[in-house]
């Protein structure tokens, strides 16, 4: 049996891993990082089909907030447009979206007396702390907030794709809030050439710090002896030795890792997660219909669609790459046959002839767009688990369903958190030093 030695091993090669391993290794720790897939990236992965870049579901990166902050740091380029031009869809016509005052006051949707309660909502917004919403849900907010018809259904489905969940009398009002804040000063960014810019940026960073990356590659188990980690076995039999463990994976993969699932101290933290799945039907065109309805936000059901080629290079020249989503409720489960085809008839009452320009789609059916939803029960952000497993000395959790956050900013500056408590850690050092004198000798 093979034995090798680093400072710090990290299992998965998603954005939390690739993050956590560029901080380390630029403050010189050994790293080495294993991917089960033969690509990096995970959900943040894109693949090319005849010059379509195709994201794994709709992303956009939401600024102001971990990972625009995280990016930045570790000085990861990449250019991101914003989507213009949105519409509402509703009794079978279309109607432009409010983008601020003006817009709202022309907007011939909504009557005055919902136009000013909307107006007031939104001059209120600023002022409004979070976190004190945390055991309200999205529903509830909206209902208190809002008491016309039109304008809580305006908000129900546009909250809905807000918080990536159809489930809003489970979801923390929180997460709302604190989105809906950021929106009103950052933009949200459709990215050149896919996410999978930002997980190569993330890679090279990495490397050219000293990182080991390898891909391909399944870690089996986490070898820990008295409550602290040893390192990792691979599928493969060998043993990697490490002075720590990072598992940047989703919630399941995690908790396989220790003791084969029985490790119940991770198992009760797993088992209380209520990841948000979303329906995607993605579609590549070789030209977009009617350009001047884009990007449309269903009013009467939870459903989204985003041609993001418009305002980002994801496609050939005169072609189009659809985005459409519905948002589904755990509590509800819907048959994904119907949930295809109800995305369908969205781009057929939007983009009629779409089916003559079909280059390729892309359906996946239960798409998890995060690991944890904060819920109401569990009390918002505040209720999301902590990057430490209890009772492992030096083994770490990071991704999108650890600590506040949502999307891809939990997922950095979960990363990020571990990075930093591991360099401030004097146990850690110590044994990091042994590592070292180990390699040399």
């Amino acid at each position: 049996m093979n034995t090798l030695r680093t400072d710090v091993v990290i299992v998965g090669g998603g954005m939390a891993g690739l993050t956590a391993a560029s901080y380390l290794a630029q403050a010189g720790v050994a790293v080495t990082l294993f991917e089960k897939a033969s690509k990096l990236g995970g959900r943040a992965a894109t693949s090319l089909h005849d010059g379509y870049a195709f994201n794994r579901g709709i992303h956009a990166l939401y600024t102001g907030d971990s990972a625009e902050d995280v990016l930045r740091e570790l000085g990861i380029a990449y250019n991101g447009h914003s989507p213009k031009a949105i519409h509402i869809f509703y009794q079978g016509k279309l109607y432009p979206f409010p983008t601020g005052f003006s817009s709202l006051l022309n907007n011939r949707l909504f009557d005055i007396g919902d136009k000013l309660e909307l107006m007031r909502m939104f001059t209120t917004l600023p002022r409004l702390k979070a976190q004190d919403f945390a055991r309200m849900s999205v529903q509830e907010w909206i209902e208190r907030t809002l008491k016309r018809t039109r304008t809580r259904q305006f908000m129900t489905t546009f909250a809905s794709t807000n918080v990536y969940s159809a489930a809003l009398d489970q979801v923390s009002a929180e997460v709302l809030v604190h989105k809906l804040q950021l929106s009103l000063k950052h933009p949200v960014l459709y990215i050149d050439g896919g996410w999978q810019t930002l997980v190569d940026g993330l890679r090279a960073k990495a490397e050219q710090a000293g990182a080991r990356i390898v891909s391909g590659t399944r870690v089996e188990a986490v070898e820990y002896q008295d409550g602290q980690v040893q390192g990792v076995r691979l599928r493969n039999g060998s043993v990697v030795q490490a002075s720590a463990a990072i598992l940047a994976t989703t919630p399941t993969e995690a908790v396989k890792l220790v003791d084969g699932g029985s490790y119940e101290p991770l198992r009760s933290i797993v088992d209380a997660l209520i990841p948000a799945q979303v329906a995607c039907l993605d579609v590549a065109l070789r030209r977009l219909p009617d350009p001047s309805h884009a990007v449309v936000q269903d009013m009467e059901r939870p459903r989204f669609f985003s041609t993001q080629s418009l305002y980002a290079r994801v496609a050939p020249e005169g072609g189009a790459l659809i985005h459409a989503l519905k948002l589904l409720d755990f509590a509800h489960p819907t048959d994904p046959r119907e949930d295809e085809r109800d995305l369908e008839n969205l781009l057929d009452s939007v983009q009629p002839d779409w089916r003559d320009e079909l280059v390729k789609r892309i359906y996946l059916p239960r798409i998890e767009a995060i690991g944890m939803l904060p819920t109401t029960s569990a009390g918002g952000y505040a209720g999301r688990p902590t990057p430490i497993v209890p009772g492992i000395t030096h083994l770490y959790l990071a991704g999108d369903w650890i600590g506040a956050g949502f999307l891809a900013d939990p997922s950095l500056s979960s990363a990020r958190q571990v990075a930093r408590m591991l360099l401030q850690d004097e146990v850690f050092r110590a044994r990091k030093g042994d590592a070292i004198m180990e390699k040399s000798m």
